[in-house]
């Protein structure tokens, strides 16, 4: 998994320089697609490594991008944009948990999750499919 961060984070790096919009989009869209997709996946070994792996990549190429507007956005104060940066991932990962845990509390199975972290981005990234932010 680590390789696929690694791959996935220097893929969105390239995407990022390319267009910082364009690469916002193609990752969000791309991670989104993945999630749906897995549960499908899940039903073998193979499948589920293969998609588990292009889940990880597709998760850390998102970062540069965001990382990047940051920085733009904040150029006075870097260091404590960025840790506010870093505190939205982590209340993306307790928000993910909590979904997670409350689909597998209404009896929906493990194969749901992915299909609700799929729907939660598509409700939150909305807004960047028509251009705004």
């Amino acid at each position: 998994m680590g390789s696929c961060f690694t791959v996935g984070n220097g893929l969105g790096g390239k995407l990022a320089d390319w267009s910082l919009d364009g690469a916002t989009k193609i990752c969000l869209a791309s991670l989104a697609v993945i999630m749906a997709v897995l549960p499908l996946l899940l039903t073998s070994h193979i499948g589920a490594a293969v998609g588990l792996l292009m889940w990880g990549a597709a998760t850390f190429a998102i970062v540069p991008s965001v990382q990047m507007r940051v920085m733009q956005a904040a150029s006075e104060a870097p260091g404590l944009a960025s840790s506010i940066n870093v505190g939205a991932f982590n209340l993306g990962n307790a928000v993910g948990a909590a979904v997670g845990g409350g689909v597998i509390s209404l009896g929906l199975g493990y194969a749901a999750i992915p299909i609700a972290g799929a729907v939660c981005r598509c409700r939150s990234g909305s807004g960047l499919a028509d251009g705004s932010r």
